[in-house]
């Protein structure tokens, strides 16, 4: 599939924005979040935005970022992963405040990521309930599944573990139905 010289600029603007929003992101998270376009042209966009130094490779890692020597936040990572379970349904998408991690839409629902560190349990569940909205479905990442007995906030959807690789394990909520 050939493209336009204009489609391959906007392919260069959305890469370049997705960027500045989450600062860094896998090349895997990349290649999934361009379904459109074959794996080597989205690797050759990184690469040209390389050499024009406004996107950096961390250091033995797969990570792209628009800072040079950025730290991964790894919260926002798992979250990313989450969302492109949903792509490409999903309408807007960005980052969030404490404690949700990562807000999108769907044409139909809007979502929270909250990622739930190992002992940090009651922390979300104080900080939850003082931020319900009623309006969005909370998709809740956890390290572990012994987790999940500890969450008590309200408007959980589904709760999910993220493997290093991106593979998303989700554990449906009994008696609520995530479409």
């Amino acid at each position: 599939m050939l493209h336009t010289n204009q489609e391959h600029k906007t392919h260069l603007n959305v890469l370049l924005k997705l960027l500045s929003t989450y600062k860094v992101l896998s090349q895997k998270q990349l290649i999934r979040f361009f379904p459109d376009l074959p794996e080597e042209k989205t690797l050759l966009l990184i690469r040209q935005l390389k050499r024009k130094g406004r996107l950096f490779s961390l250091p033995g890692k797969d990570y792209v970022s628009c800072i040079k020597d950025y730290e991964p936040d790894f919260s926002l990572i798992a979250a990313f992963w989450v969302l492109l379970d949903f792509q490409p349904h999903v309408i807007y998408h960005s980052t969030s405040t404490f404690p949700v991690t990562l807000t999108f839409y769907t044409k139909t629902d809007g979502f929270n990521i909250i990622h739930v560190p190992e002992g940090k349990e009651m922390l979300i569940n104080h900080a939850m309930r003082a931020y319900a909205d009623d309006d969005l479905t909370n998709l809740v990442i956890v390290d572990n599944t012994t987790q999940i007995p500890l969450l008590t906030f309200p408007g959980v959807g589904a709760y999910c573990t993220v493997s290093p690789d991106g593979q998303v394990q989700y554990y449906q909520k009994q008696g609520v139905t995530v479409t």
